[in-house]
């Protein structure tokens, strides 16, 4: 036997196997996607049913790394939505409660919330036997030209409804939702009948990718929330990740205030009562919704 090329052969083989090694040890620690242990998600849904909390929807196997984005909303002015939606023969009834401020003509009404928050109304529009998807969308692009804005293709769904078709936009970055975001239409061939606009006029990047927790870990806030409801039980139907813009649970700050600032990353569980965003950097809640 020739020792001296099997030697050779020998260390070459090692050598590219060493390689292969170092590629998936490195590739491993520098990939944005991590991955659940299947055996821990077991456990955590064992440990939440001993606390009559029910796990029915999906645990996500994967995470993702994100980096925090930074997000303005676009405000809505009051003087600028009676211009572009009443006519100057047709001077629209404005009355303010609390942070709400409605406009109503004879068939349009317009609120807007927080100066951020607009719902639209055309009594005029009725149900309409045949809808035409393309004219639908021709409406709603006109309407969100009015609004000084685009139509944009964040489409998230769209359904057919008796007389109307509902159309649900939401932004996201890079693939991932932001949660505050949302255009909802019900529109047919004739127009807009009611709309729903909470938008960001800003979205950009704010840092690098950083490692975001198991969703696992954030359904662990479950019991605690579970003891400050009234319903003995809770169900978990879906959890999430995504943006969300808030202040925290336990900042006492006025949100409806803040117009511009940072989306973390968050793991959004809902559940058969709400909706609860847990920061996936530090596992502390950056909001809770009541379901509508």
């Amino acid at each position: 036997m020739d020792w001296a090329k099997a030697k050779t052969i020998l260390i070459a083989v090692f050598l590219v196997v060493n390689i292969f090694l170092v590629s998936i040890i490195f590739g491993a620690s520098t990939s944005s996607i991590g991955y659940v242990d299947s055996e821990k998600i077991g456990l955590i849904t064992e440990y939440l049913a001993e606390k009559n909390i029910t796990v029915t929807g999906k645990v996500p196997t994967k995470k993702n790394d994100m980096s925090s984005i930074t997000v303005k909303y676009k405000l809505f002015k009051k003087e600028d939505i009676a211009g572009s939606f009443f006519s100057q023969e047709e001077k629209a009834a404005e009355s303010i409660s609390g942070s709400t401020v409605k406009l109503k003509g004879k068939d349009i009404e317009i609120s807007i919330k927080d100066s951020r928050e607009l719902n639209y109304t055309d009594s005029s529009i009725s149900p309409a036997e045949a809808i035409d998807e393309k004219i639908c969308r021709k409406n709603i692009e006109e309407f969100l030209n009015r609004l000084g804005m685009k139509d944009h293709v964040y489409i998230r769904t769209s359904e057919d409804l008796e007389g109307y078709k509902r159309f649900v936009y939401v932004q996201s970055f890079k693939g991932a939702a932001i949660y505050n975001s949302i255009m909802e239409f019900y529109v047919n061939d004739s127009g807009i009948r009611g709309a729903r606009v909470v938008w960001f006029e800003t979205v950009r990047q704010a840092g690098k990718k950083t490692e975001v927790i198991s969703p696992v870990i954030a359904l662990l806030y479950l019991p605690k929330h579970s003891k400050n409801s009234a319903i003995p039980s809770m169900e978990v139907l879906e959890i999430q990740q995504g943006y969300y813009f808030g202040t925290g649970e336990s900042d006492q700050v006025d949100v409806s205030k803040v117009e511009e600032g940072t989306a973390f990353p968050v793991w959004r569980i809902i559940t058969n009562t709400d909706i609860i965003y847990i920061n996936a950097y530090n596992e502390k809640v950056e909001g809770i919704e009541k379901r509508q």
